[in-house]
């Protein structure tokens, strides 16, 4: 039967007149133009309703300093030049390595015990352009440190390169020129890490390049299926749901996730995945196995599109009510905005990084940063009161043993 009657319902129409069958052929329309609108209006009503007269309550989050005060450090914005300090990574418990602004970048070994400071390296010549290079990514490795650079010296054209030192400080020498496919016109490189003696990285576009650290020419690894990687070897196809292996070339199949948003992000064994939300409820975020078990609804968003870090920490934005602005949430992959959260799925622990009296998201300086992405997670960093940066160590939480 068709939706609007049964076949051969209006060949009565065929022994009137045709000004007859206009008229009535007008008239049917109209009915059906009335009926749709009513429908579309009533569905709308029910996809948006009003907004309630108090809008939930919600989870109040702890300070990570006070969850996990083990993996905190502030360390200066600046030094006594003024000029200004990043953190880069982790060399140890009590050791952080930053790096300096200016033509001619040093990196600085800092304690954060005794607060003292070491210069471990500097940048060689390059620098001396004037600001024609500029460092891109960084990769910590058990003897290196790595550095994507992006280089202005050939007929003005910009392109990527791939550098090292040792770990312990030294000498700075190039390994390798990413292809000339690769433009430096904008932000590129996604994530970048020293495995072995190779370095890795991937870029925004879901290419994955790997080099020796000894030099050669860069090779693609799987060109053509736009993956993200989670922690090498670990990608995630977003297309087809598959976790696959980049050493080993083993795939998983993602699972009964159908419910779920199609915003989702792999590591080996779990994913971290965007709940639809519902209007004028508080937002939600899951962390679940490939296999779509051992579900926790977590308060908050999934929009930042990271992996549960070491397939434990999950990074997302803090629980809000859907369709209310009075709190500025996360803003996708590009920044992690001013507040986010970490949680924690083997203790069921969250706790806040940053902190809502920062500028905007949409102001730089505002947002939280991050410094190289190691396997075991990396540092973020903000800015705090008088001239000091808070520094978190991923990597020192969630060390107890996991229980599920």
């Amino acid at each position: 039967m068709s939706r609007y009657g049964r076949a051969g319902e209006f060949d009565h129409l065929r022994e009137h007149s045709w000004d007859q069958v206009v008229l009535t052929r007008a008239g049917v329309a109209l009915l059906l133009v009335i009926a749709l609108a009513l429908v579309w209006r009533s569905s709308s009503e029910e996809e948006a309703p009003q907004r309630p007269a108090q809008l939930p309550a919600l989870p109040q989050l702890a300070l990570v300093s006070e969850v996990w005060p083990e993996a905190v450090s502030v360390v200066p914005a600046e030094r006594r030049d003024g000029t200004r300090l990043w953190p880069i990574a982790s060399l140890g418990q009590d050791e952080l390595l930053l790096t300096t602004d200016g033509r001619a970048p040093e990196f600085i070994s800092f304690n954060t015990r005794t607060k003292t400071q070491r210069v471990i390296a500097r940048v060689p010549k390059w620098a001396e352009c004037g600001g024609c290079f500029e460092i891109q990514k960084a990769a910590l490795g058990k003897t290196q440190v790595a550095l994507i650079v992006k280089d202005a010296s050939i007929g003005g054209q910009r392109h990527y390169e791939v550098w090292a030192m040792p770990r312990a400080g030294g000498t700075m020498h190039m390994v390798a020129r990413l292809p000339k496919s690769v433009q430096a016109r904008g932000p590129y490189v996604d994530g970048f890490q020293i495995i072995g003696e190779n370095a890795v990285w991937w870029g925004y576009d879901g290419d994955i390049w790997r080099v020796s650290l000894r030099g050669g020419e860069p090779e693609a690894v799987l060109p053509g299926r736009r993956l993200r990687v989670s922690s090498w070897p670990w990608a995630y196809d977003t297309y087809k749901r598959i976790v696959i292996n980049l050493e080993t070339g083993q795939e998983t199949e993602v699972t009964e996730v159908e419910d779920l948003d199609h915003r989702l992000a792999c590591g080996p064994a779990w994913c971290v995945g965007e709940n639809w939300q519902e209007p004028w409820k508080v937002t939600q975020a899951t962390v679940l196995r490939l296999d779509g078990s051992d579900r926790v609804i977590v308060p908050g968003d999934a929009l930042l599109m990271r992996p549960p870090i070491r397939d434990r920490l999950a990074l997302l934005g803090v629980p809000t009510v859907d369709g209310d602005d009075s709190i500025s949430k996360t803003w996708g992959t590009a920044t992690l905005g001013h507040v986010i959260q970490v949680y924690d799925r083997c203790t069921g622990e969250a706790a806040l990084l940053g902190s809502y009296t920062l500028a905007k998201p949409e102001t730089p300086w505002g947002a939280i940063k991050t410094g190289v992405w190691p396997q075991d997670g990396p540092v973020l960093y903000w800015p705090t009161t008088q001239n000091r940066l808070m520094v978190v160590d991923l990597a020192r939480v969630g060390a107890s043993p996991c229980s599920i």
